[in-house]
């Protein structure tokens, strides 16, 4: 697996080469090992890809990420050729009972508000801490009592002051798109293990092809959060109208893929993070045993 994030941003044109992906601007060439690459992000109308770069960055297990005029994510490409053992792997997934699912939702919900709630206390809104903390130990199987639910209009009430989440601001326009980058990553995780991406063990939308990667990027949610805030991202900005990222902002969130969290009780980048965790899913539902499942944990500093 790749370790380079790559955005372009400015017109090219994208092809192979000896095994390597090049990049031909107007005045300029790059040329990266595509062994090297673990994303790129395609960010400008006028980028043009050939037929073979597109088959090689997905045979090598890179997520390829295409943005709107915008900037905003809007789609990703990702191999069909997986995991060796795809059917068997799918078969387990598919045929996954009830109890099972509602207990990884369970450790899911318990964990994000954890991380939430850890999240909060960096920023001293300590008594909204509390709070989900106690609220991350009565989730019950399948958060049938809404604890979730409730652990985010705490959550947020502090965290993001009178602005909302569904403002146009530029702190949502940043959560957004890191949001975004998170679930790219993850739904290239789940195809490389030969998982059926559009199969849920909580989201069920139909018209939804990632409701795996939707339950599990959850857990990363309050590490996109506290790495927007903590960025040079102006928040004094945030109730202003003009939510556009500018150029900088966007590489700075694309690099989260490169922060870190805890995972096995070990510091790992958010990239390998996903990794583990999607792998470790897998366990879990072969061999039906939750604890096999592993979340990451936010560093607080």
């Amino acid at each position: 697996m790749g370790w380079r994030v790559v955005a372009i941003e400015n017109p090219a044109y994208l092809h192979l080469s000896l095994g390597s992906l090049v990049i031909d601007f107007a005045d300029d060439k790059v040329k990266l090992p595509i062994e090297d690459i673990d994303t790129i992000v395609i960010d400008n109308p006028q980028i043009k890809l050939s037929v073979g770069i597109v088959d090689a960055l997905a045979n090598h297990g890179v997520s390829t990420i295409i943005c709107n005029d915008q900037h905003l994510p809007t789609a990703i490409v990702l191999s069909l050729n997986s995991h060796s053992r795809q059917a068997k792997i799918a078969n387990c997934q598919a045929n996954l009972k009830l109890p099972i699912k509602k207990a990884l939702w369970q450790k899911i919900v318990r964990q994000k508000i954890i991380n939430q709630a850890k999240v909060l206390d960096g920023f001293n809104y300590r008594a909204g801490s509390v709070q989900l903390m106690d609220l991350a130990k009565v989730v019950i199987s399948g958060d049938s009592n809404n604890r979730e639910a409730i652990a985010a209009r705490i959550y947020f009430k502090d965290l993001l002051s009178n602005a909302t989440r569904r403002q146009p601001t530029l702190i949502n326009s940043a959560l957004d798109y890191g949001y975004s980058i998170i679930r790219s990553a993850i739904a290239r995780s789940i195809a490389v293990q030969g998982l059926i991406p559009s199969v849920g063990i909580f989201h069920h939308n139909e018209l939804n092809s990632y409701n795996l990667a939707d339950d599990l990027m959850e857990v990363f949610r309050p590490v996109v959060d506290k790495y927007v805030l903590e960025s040079h991202i102006s928040i004094g900005n945030e109730q202003t109208q003009d939510a556009r990222l500018s150029k900088e902002d966007r590489h700075y969130l694309v690099d989260i893929l490169n922060n870190y969290v805890i995972i096995k009780n070990k510091q790992f980048t958010i990239k390998d993070a996903i990794d583990l965790m999607v792998d470790s899913f897998v366990n879990a539902i072969i061999n039906g045993n939750i604890d096999d499942l592993q979340l990451p944990k936010l560093i607080n500093d």
